[in-house]
């Protein structure tokens, strides 16, 4: 209930940007291959682990620029990430490789500094997609976090950013439980922009 509640406001908040916009906004397309893995907590080592295999994200983004130096960020991102499990209950190692798919609504706030240069950060609405009970990872789905530096360079209506990444989901979640274990992805997103 309270996710429809954030997706709903978040939806609101972008009509309005839109409505009200003239020429302070940019929408751009990124994409990154990127390292990924599970953090699992303390009490919940035994004898499986995790091993991230990679994630390949795409990601669509409308920015708003508030003035000379701060904007806003938001968007849909889709990503695709290679977990394996390893366990060894009998005595012998076992292998199985999930996938993981997630749909996340960020929400941030871009700082630019150097007239190049720039920081985002701020929470993500997380989705996990096509999650069932038998998966052998916790449902992601839930609010997450993004963080990234990077550099920009706009050459008349397009911009080509550069967006090293870390991004952790599932840090606050609707269902209750004692564990659970938090997908991460970092990388460099490519993206490419119009601005209008």
């Amino acid at each position: 209930m309270m996710l429809k509640k954030i997706v709903l406001i978040t939806t609101c908040i972008l009509l309005a940007l839109v409505t009200f916009s003239q020429t302070k906004n940019r929408v751009s397309i990124f994409y990154s291959p990127a390292s990924n893995g599970l953090i699992i907590p303390e009490d919940l080592d035994g004898d499986m682990g995790y091993s991230g295999k990679g994630a390949n994200l795409y990601e669509l983004r409308y920015s708003r620029q508030i003035n000379r130096f701060f904007s806003i960020e938001t968007g849909l991102e889709y990503s695709f990430n290679k977990i394996e499990k390893d366990y060894f209950p009998d005595g012998i190692m076992h292998y199985k490789e999930s996938n993981i798919k997630m749909l996340s609504i960020p929400i941030y706030g871009d700082i630019t500094f150097w007239k190049y240069f720039f920081v985002n950060a701020g929470p993500t609405i997380d989705f996990e997609l096509h999650h069932t009970e038998s998966e052998s990872t916790y449902n992601q789905s839930g609010i997450g976090f993004g963080l990234g530096i990077g550099g920009r360079y706009t050459l008349k209506n397009f911009t080509i950013s550069l967006n090293p990444f870390y991004q952790k989901h599932l840090i606050l979640r609707s269902k209750k439980g004692a564990y659970h274990e938090n997908l991460y992805e970092d990388g460099i997103k490519l993206g490419l922009g119009y601005n209008f």
